[in-house]
């Protein structure tokens, strides 16, 4: 049987397969989209600080713990899409402690210990802490990256992290270190650590961004990617 097409159908026709195979080649590209990684990679994602300890208090009054939680959430939910297990240690705004009878530092020392508990008895592959930074001098800006020393191995991966989120965002970058020892969680942890530092909130032009969706985005977009290559490598 032949089916004669005349030549608007044609067109009409090419126009579907073409609009079929650009939305393929964007799927493809998506961040996501599947991933080489291993099976088992699991990473913890943790938004740093949390209620009563609300961390640094930008220029224009953002408080920390809300764009900790805001980029860890986005980091979440790329990294799953990734085919990335992930682990949050809080997915609200309130610290990781309980009860109503102990003092703000009680609660602290509380919600550090039971991030500890999480890194052990998780078996992640990695532990990725999102933080805000902040500096007296409001000039001060820029992505700050440390890992863990027991774990010197991961230094490639916390330099990957920050080059992409700056290659990604525009923001300037500093020499990667290992992370302060008076750092609890950043001390001895059990599994590599890396804790970032994703802009001053000190600085108001860098708060202003901080506290836009599409700059979390990005950052989000730009720390799963450098994730994802890591482990994606032979």
């Amino acid at each position: 049987m032949y089916i004669i097409l005349d030549r608007q159908k044609i067109k009409i026709i090419c126009l579907f397969a073409a609009a079929f195979l650009f939305l393929g080649a964007l799927i493809t590209h998506s961040p996501y989209a599947g991933s080489s990684v291993p099976d088992r990679l699991t990473v913890i994602v943790d938004p740093g600080h949390g209620i009563p300890d609300g961390g640094a208090v930008g220029a224009t009054g953002t408080i920390e713990q809300k764009i900790n939680l805001a980029i860890s959430q986005k980091l979440s939910t790329v990294l799953e899409g990734k085919g990335i297990k992930v682990v949050m240690t809080r997915s609200d705004e309130s610290g990781l402690w309980t009860g109503d009878d102990k003092t703000i530092r009680e609660m602290k020392v509380e919600d550090m210990h039971n991030r500890l508990k999480i890194m052990k008895k998780s078996k992640a592959d990695l532990f990725l802490s999102i933080h805000m930074n902040y500096y007296k001098d409001q000039s001060a800006s820029g992505l700050r990256v440390f890992y863990s020393a027991n774990h010197e191995d991961i230094k490639p991966l916390a330099e990957n992290i920050q080059s992409r989120m700056s290659d990604i965002t525009g923001a300037g970058i500093s020499v990667v270190k290992s992370a302060d020892k008076k750092l609890f969680l950043m001390k001895n942890p059990p599994i590599p650590a890396i804790l970032i530092e994703c802009g001053f909130l000190s600085n108001p032009s860098e708060e202003k961004k901080l506290n836009d969706i599409d700059y979390q985005s990005r950052l989000a977009w730009a720390i799963a990617d450098a994730v994802e290559k890591y482990y994606s490598t032979p």
